[in-house]
């Protein structure tokens, strides 16, 4: 009896490809991510304004890559209610709807209310000193006017908070409902950084005088009313809110 064997070097070649296939899907699938976060931004911001036409050959441009990844970036989109379809197949920016996005802030604010709760007692000396060393960096940057590092020390002190809580599942929960707050939120209303470190400074100080529930209640206030500036921000640019 005689069996058909795949030589050695066939082989190699086989499992190359399939890697390199496996790499090529990875990376378009970041790449669309990437391109669905840019646009998930400029939309939540009030950049890309309701109804307006995505062409995807300008997206191609804009971005420098291929249909692909446009497309992968605009599934994910439409997966989250951000872009629809119209009855000419186009793709467009979907209506904003105030309820839906104050929403998003408060189930936001109650996970990560339960995850400051966990953190809180949880924390350790030198995990709290971490979190006070971000609030001070964010307090010199508002000094100092410069709103893109206060932004990622913002970013920063809640993604430590979180992951302290030790919580896979809220932490999965949160990353979901969390892409409806843009990172740069500071960035781009630094006229918040006061009101935001003064809460800071409130929900670090329970959390450093263990008063856990305390804790949870101010920090689920403080997401909600990022909300609420969001809102107002965006009221301010003249975007009409369904």
């Amino acid at each position: 009896m005689t069996m058909d064997l795949v030589p050695g070097n066939v082989a190699s070649l086989i499992s190359a490809d399939a890697v390199r296939e496996r790499g090529q899907s990875v990376q378009r699938a970041l790449l669309g991510n990437q391109i669905a976060e840019s646009l998930r931004k400029d939309i939540l911001l009030g950049v890309i304004r309701p109804g307006t036409k995505l062409s995807q050959q300008r997206l191609c441009e804009r971005f420098g890559t291929s249909r692909m990844p446009v497309r992968d970036g605009l599934r994910v989109l439409a997966r989250d209610g951000l872009v629809v379809t119209d009855a000419g197949q186009h793709t467009i920016v979907a209506p904003l709807s105030r309820a839906d996005l104050l929403d998003s802030y408060y189930i936001e604010g109650r996970l990560a209310g339960m995850a400051a709760v966990r953190a809180s007692a949880r924390a350790s000396d030198d995990q709290l000193a971490v979190l006070d060393s971000l609030h001070v960096g964010m307090l010199e940057s508002a000094a100092s006017n410069d709103h893109q590092l206060m932004a990622q020390l913002n970013w920063a002190l809640h993604r430590n908070i979180n992951r302290m809580s030790g919580s896979r599942k809220l932490l999965s929960a949160i990353r979901a409902v969390s892409l409806d707050l843009p990172r740069d939120y500071l960035m781009e209303m630094p006229e918040w950084s006061v009101r935001s470190n003064d809460e800071h400074a409130r929900f670090l100080a329970a959390m450093a005088a263990k008063q856990h529930d305390e804790v949870g209640e101010l920090v689920a206030a403080h997401i909600v009313e990022s909300g609420r500036g969001l809102l107002a921000y965006l009221e301010s640019q003249g975007l009409e809110l369904d």
